[in-house]
């Protein structure tokens, strides 16, 4: 018995530290590269509102926000602990995403070890793991959340015990409470386990995470209308959005040849699995294509019956937890010998590559507002012009800052804001500041670069201007005008 013991340990330790090595190398990624890139809107928003007082910050959520409190409650603590700057804003981030690495590895495990560490390496350098593991955002948590609630799932089905059942429902409820699409995991979770358990032993532990649904039904409520620009563009193109974000990132080097090139290494796995999996294999990879098929497929079918349009790429990537574990299945398989391990390495190159090409060129990165603040210089009394709310991520840089509380306006200096505009095929549109003066001013500068551009106007004296003429010069009725006193 000793001897076996031993022999287990010895066996387990191969790949422990493995999955350590993967979860380093993937934390140093992380952290190492959290000031890279600048804050962006939706980012900002989050940032404004934690700066508030705790109490303060709940009662603003339904103002700012379209997520339960979860996150904002934790990353409000961890900002009191480690400061309020960007790099600490996105470390808590950062360290879920962390987290998730050996999670995944667990998760996968309940296949195989390989397909665990393979599940392991593939969310290490996951360019759309990455990139949420550095925005001040809900999401890395959601994910992380919902990859713990997924692994309890797994374990579930392979015991259903209810230490386990009531287990799985407590993630699942901690993941609703971070992001109401974690609801469609949910409920494509509990189909599976009534399937194979019946819905005797379900019921219990799923009625818990529904009465916890229905209690922030109020607040989703509230919070409606506030991602309405989702139904500006068809569902099919967020489909297709979403197949980038799910392979290589939503923006990368050429990005449409490197996700055809993902997608068919990641077909090829799937091949493997069908074709040379063991049963116990594909079965175990079956509930978790089942899974993500039917919370991607749920509201799609919302958005498609006019129900409600709510599907995007950024709210359904934890659904890419369940694709990923049937990807590595397949590449980790026993019977794959070197395709498997030419597949999973080629995924994992073209994954460095995206995000190696990120963090070096400008281009693919977010909306450089800190560039932009350091090229408006130090404050001075002026009016700057920038897209909506542009005044939020200037905030951020720049300090206090405020809206006319006027029609009119006087000042010696008007600064316009034009950023480029990323594009998924074809190059960037370069960004357009206006030339025209306004009334009474003259053009002093403009300064160009790759990511923004800001045209100076002076006067020689306080002069009087009106923000609909500044709109009308930045052909953005929606433009913000904002004043630095």
């Amino acid at each position: 018995m000793l001897s076996g013991g031993r022999e287990g340990s010895r066996a387990w330790s191969g790949p422990v530290a493995i999955v350590i090595a993967l979860t380093v190398a993937g934390g140093v990624l992380r952290f190492a590269t959290l000031g890279v890139q600048s804050i962006w809107l939706d980012e900002s928003a989050t940032m404004i509102l934690i700066h508030r007082g705790f109490s303060d910050m709940l009662s603003h959520l339904t103002a700012s926000e379209e997520a339960p409190p979860l996150y904002y409650i934790l990353v409000w603590g961890w900002t009191r602990l480690f400061g309020l700057g960007v790099v600490s804003f996105r470390a808590f981030s950062a360290l879920a995403g962390t987290l998730t690495i050996p999670v995944l590895y667990l998760s996968g495990a309940q296949i195989s070890r390989r397909a665990g560490l393979w599940a392991a390496a593939l969310v290490s350098v996951s360019p759309s793991m990455y990139y949420f593991s550095q925005e001040a955002r809900a999401y890395a948590l959601f994910i992380l959340l919902a990859a713990i609630a997924f692994l309890c799932f797994q374990r579930a089905l392979e015991q259903p015990t209810g230490r386990r059942l009531w287990l799985w429902a407590a993630m699942s409820i901690l993941a609703t409470l971070t992001h109401y699409f974690a609801a469609f995991l949910f409920g494509a979770e509990a189909l599976v386990l009534v399937w194979q358990l019946g819905w005797r032993r379900i019921a219990p532990p799923a009625a818990a995470v529904i009465v916890v649904g229905l209690a922030l039904a109020p607040l989703a409520s509230a919070q409606s209308g506030k991602a309405s620009f989702i139904e500006a563009t068809s569902v099919a193109r967020r489909v297709a959005e979403s197949v980038k974000w799910f392979s290589v990132g939503n923006y990368g080097s050429s990005i449409l040849l490197a996700t055809a090139l993902f997608d068919l290494l990641a077909v090829g796995a799937v091949a493997l699995l069908v074709l040379r999996g063991e049963e116990r294999e594909r079965l175990r990879a079956r509930d978790a294509a089942i899974v993500g098929a039917v919370a991607l497929a749920v509201p799609i079918l919302l958005g498609l019956a006019k129900i409600e349009n709510i599907f995007d790429s950024r709210n359904v990537m934890p659904v890419w937890v369940t694709f990923a574990i049937v990807v590595a299945a397949g590449i980790g398989t026993a019977r794959a010998g070197r395709t498997g391990a030419i597949l999973g390495l080629g995924l994992c190159a073209l994954s460095v590559i995206q995000i190696v090409a990120v963090d070096t060129i400008p281009a693919y990165q977010k909306d450089d507002w800190r560039g932009v603040a350091s090229a408006l210089g130090r404050p001075a009394p002026r009016v700057i012009v920038a897209e909506q709310y542009g005044s939020r991520p200037l905030y951020i840089y720049m300090g206090p800052l405020e809206g006319p509380s006027a029609p009119q306006i006087t000042t010696s200096e008007v600064d316009f804001v034009g950023l480029r505009k990323r594009r998924t095929v074809g190059s960037t549109v370069a960004p357009i500041v206006p030339l025209t003066p306004p009334h009474g001013f003259t053009l002093a500068s403009v300064r160009r670069t790759e990511t923004y551009a800001i045209s100076r106007f002076t006067a020689p004296a306080a002069t009087t201007v009106t923000a609909a003429e500044l709109r009308n010069l930045s052909g953005q009725q929606t433009s913000d005008v904002i004043i630095q006193r």
